[in-house]
């Protein structure tokens, strides 16, 4: 792969992960609105749609022709990154703020590296370790920074004090970083993003609507306000839609390591987001951090890519 071909999945890769940010302060008032199992199952229901729709434009079929292992591997994606990690994500949500939330996800690429290590039986060199090691702590200090009952690198109230939300953020990273593991499997077996996205989409959506049509009260539909809608078109088309495309691609396309890696830049992305359009403060210690973060991505693409080209 060229360079320049290189910089286009890297620039998606950056976009999407600036959408992801975003969500963080966009899915709140989204769950104070309603609840977590509606949300999550109206937003799939947008989003497979618009997916099948785009599937059947570009490829010229609605159904592809699939074999039982891929549309397995397919239905495993929906169950895990589509309907467990949007309940698991929008509850944290409507219990914590945005800001611990995503203090909980940036420890995906350590669990993604783990479990990718074993899947793919890939050894990392000692330096892109280093660098994913540097990544995470960077992210703990931006949120640490930005949350104003600690307001310092290392909070002891943060880290022992682990309520329901706290258990949700969890177990949402520890699905996405098994979702992220699956997709680069299954596009090995020869499955393209755009019927990979938009089929554990469908998948996704049906399962959330078998929950949400025992949690949720679909009476209260007519009633939500125009913010609501406003929230859940970016929740569902760009952040979901093109987000998970563009995050898909890079996966594919530069690897699950080099890709997951720059997740550790969402705490600091949060945080920026929050200060340009919702008037949040951001400090010097937020900045140190956030540079801490950039760097560690940067060391940890600088392994990866030696290793690969020594190897």
């Amino acid at each position: 792969m060229t360079n320049k071909s290189q910089l286009k999945y890297y620039i998606q890769l950056c976009l999407a992960l600036l959408l992801w940010a975003g969500l963080y302060h966009v899915a709140k008032p989204a769950t104070e609105a309603s609840d977590p199992y509606l949300v999550a199952f109206l937003r799939y229901l947008v989003s497979a749609s618009l997916l099948l729709l785009i599937l059947r434009i570009k490829n010229g079929y609605w159904l592809p022709e699939l074999n039982s292992k891929q549309w397995f591997l397919i239905f495993c994606i929906g169950a895990l990154g589509v309907c467990a990690y949007n309940l698991l994500f929008f509850s944290a949500e409507a219990l914590i703020s945005g800001n611990i939330v995503a203090i909980l996800y940036s420890f995906t690429p350590c669990l993604t590296t783990i479990i990718s290590s074993f899947v793919f039986k890939t050894k990392l060199n000692l330096l892109s370790k280093i660098g994913i090691v540097v990544a995470m702590l960077g992210s703990i200090g931006v949120i640490n920074y930005a949350t104003p009952s600690c307001g310092q690198f290392f909070c002891s109230d943060i880290v022992h004090v682990v309520g329901k939300g706290e258990v949700y953020g969890i177990l949402a990273t520890l699905t996405f970083a098994c979702y992220s593991v699956l997709s680069r499997y299954t596009s090995q077996q020869n499955v393209s993003a755009l019927v990979m996205n938009a089929y554990a989409a469908v998948f996704g959506c049906l399962l959330l609507g078998g929950v949400s049509w025992f949690k949720s009260d679909f009476s209260v539909i007519p009633h939500f306000h125009f913010g609501f809608w406003l929230a859940l078109i970016y929740i569902s088309v760009l952040a979901t839609v093109v987000a998970y495309l563009w995050y898909t691609n890079a996966i594919i396309n530069l690897g699950v390591f080099k890709t997951v890696v720059f997740q550790n830049s969402i705490p600091l992305q949060t945080v920026l987001i929050g200060y340009v359009f919702f008037n949040e403060k951001i400090g010097l210690g937020e900045m140190v951090c956030g540079a801490i973060v950039i760097c560690g991505v940067y060391l940890t693409n600088f392994a990866l890519s030696y290793q690969r080209g020594s190897s």
